[in-house]
């Protein structure tokens, strides 16, 4: 009696011989597989696209001679998991050859004393393709187990880190570093924008801005105070406003660049981008008056204390779990290796 370790899995047969067919539908479903008969190659090709199937039995002869292995090179690049057996009428070495090379997993005579052979070939071929797939879910299922454990681990040394804070008395305005003074540069031949927003960010709430009226002072300044915002128009004395953006940001990656054009003395609306490293968003499509920057601006600056928070955060946790996260990454890039190994054809 013939184990059934590959119950379930499913084979595909082409052979034009219906008593082949009969004959293997038979013998394969006594060992608990399911079998896809065709005679239609072209019938074949759409199963392999639509289906997957363990094992897959080839006449290399169905329905010209070589039309087979034909089709063992389509299943080869459609289905790669799939076993490809080739079964031939023929003792041509020519065909083995030609479909070993083809990435056939074996190559058997239709002769009857080869059929328990041939059964017991498919039966190992689909028992691999079961525990590979299995194996591949278990791997699957460590790795997500994995990221779950680190995701709650960082939310615990979140909740730690706060309750320390706590009880030290410190607040999340101490906390912010940074992020709690917000130094911004505008860079503008005229003074009305930056007038208005020194006007409704003052000092007291932690707002710093320091002028330029060119490019060429904006990026000397970016360089000697590090500034978490940079505002420049479009339009300056002697550099491009593009320019400039893209300079702060090349040197001060971090830095959040606004690069705005002021309304045209037409009447003619303004706007303001939000440039990051590589994409450019508009944040203000109708810019009139320079009042509308305050709003985007303390979002901005909230951001950046949310931001601080995080990586404070994020220090915490390397700095409590380090051989933790060497052991993790570690075992990550195994799992990762395993899986891909896994889904590469034998």
């Amino acid at each position: 009696m013939v184990s059934q370790p590959a119950a379930g899995q499913e084979v595909l047969v082409v052979d034009a011989d219906e008593q082949v067919v009969k004959g293997l539908d038979r013998l394969l479903t006594k060992v608990g597989l399911i079998v896809t008969a065709t005679h239609d190659p072209i019938r074949a090709r759409d199963q392999l696209l639509n289906k997957f199937f363990a094992v897959a039995l080839f006449d290399a002869d169905t329905p010209t001679p070589g039309a087979g292995i034909e089709l063992l090179q389509f299943a080869r690049d459609k289905s790669p998991l799939t076993s490809v057996v080739i079964m031939s009428g023929r003792k041509s070495y020519d065909v083995a050859i030609k479909s070993f090379r083809a990435g056939a997993a074996d190559v058997v005579l239709k002769e009857p004393d080869v059929v328990p052979y041939l059964r017991e070939r498919v039966v190992e071929a689909a028992t691999d393709i079961k525990a590979t797939a299995d194996r591949n879910v278990l791997m699957e299922e460590i790795a997500d187990t994995h990221e779950d454990f680190l995701r709650r681990l960082r939310e615990v040394t979140r909740e730690l880190v706060d309750v320390e804070d706590r009880l030290a008395g410190r607040t999340p305005e101490d906390l912010s570093g940074a992020a709690a003074d917000i130094s911004v540069v505008v860079v503008d031949d005229d003074s009305a924008a930056l007038l208005k927003l020194e006007a409704a960010l003052t000092p007291a709430e932690g707002w710093q801005f320091r002028p330029a009226l060119t490019g060429g002072e904006a990026l000397d300044v970016v360089t000697q105070t590090r500034p978490q915002i940079v505002l420049v128009k479009e339009d300056l004395p002697d550099l491009p406003g593009s320019m400039v953006v893209h300079t702060v940001k090349a040197g001060a990656p971090d830095a959040v660049t606004l690069l705005y054009s002021p309304p045209g003395k037409s009447g003619r609306a303004g706007e303001v981008k939000l440039v990051d490293a590589t994409r450019v968003m508009n944040l203000i499509g109708s810019y009139t008056d320079p009042g509308q920057l305050v709003g985007p601006l303390r979002e901005i600056r909230d951001a950046l204390k949310q931001k601080a928070h995080e990586r404070r955060y994020l220090q915490a946790f390397r700095q409590r779990h380090l051989e933790f996260l060497q052991r993790y990454n570690a075992l990550k890039q195994r799992l990762k290796e395993e899986l891909d190994r896994g889904k590469k054809p034998r």
